[in-house]
């Protein structure tokens, strides 16, 4: 009885480490991804390419609703092809994700992460700020895509947008 009592404890055990594992796989990749989306975001708002996070969106077709998904899909787009000033770059001065939340039995997850940027024209930084989202993110066959976002919150915000 004790033999068998021990067994049980011990599968517990080896049950709860995977599932924490799988967990953690999930969280990993989530994060994995967001750092691919900063970094291509980045890329494309200094070369005005408002079209290079399209591949990181789910789409309606997959599951994504599409009013939510063309909110955050579409002020990305504004925001680089209309709303940044000529002659004016952005920097990154920090990203960090905040918070994982993974729904793994409904394929949905929210990340909230924060970011600390600047505009900048010349050497002269002419807006910065730092912007809270959370974004919903759904498992599609082409793995963990953006579903839709919440406004962002801005903090810490010097100087005027847009810009004169």
């Amino acid at each position: 009885m004790r033999k068998l009592s021990l067994l049980l404890v011990l599968l517990a055990v080896v049950g709860a480490v995977w599932l924490v594992r799988g967990r953690s796989s999930d969280e990993r990749v989530l994060r994995r991804l967001m750092d691919e989306v900063q970094v291509a975001a980045l890329a494309a708002m200094n070369r005005r390419g408002p079209d290079a996070l399209d591949g990181y969106f789910a789409t309606a077709a997959e599951g994504a609703q599409a009013v939510g998904l063309d909110a955050v899909q579409q002020a990305y787009k504004t925001f680089v092809s209309q709303q940044l000033p000529s002659g004016s770059i952005v920097q990154f001065h920090s990203f960090d994700i905040d918070e994982v939340e993974i729904h793994k039995d409904d394929g949905l997850a929210r990340v909230t992460y924060r970011l600390h940027f600047s505009v900048v024209r010349g050497n002269t930084a002419i807006f910065s700020a730092k912007v809270t989202q959370n974004l919903a993110l759904l498992r599609t066959p082409r793995g963990w895509r953006i579903s839709r976002g919440d406004i962002t919150k801005l903090e810490e915000v010097v100087g005027t947008w847009p810009p004169r």
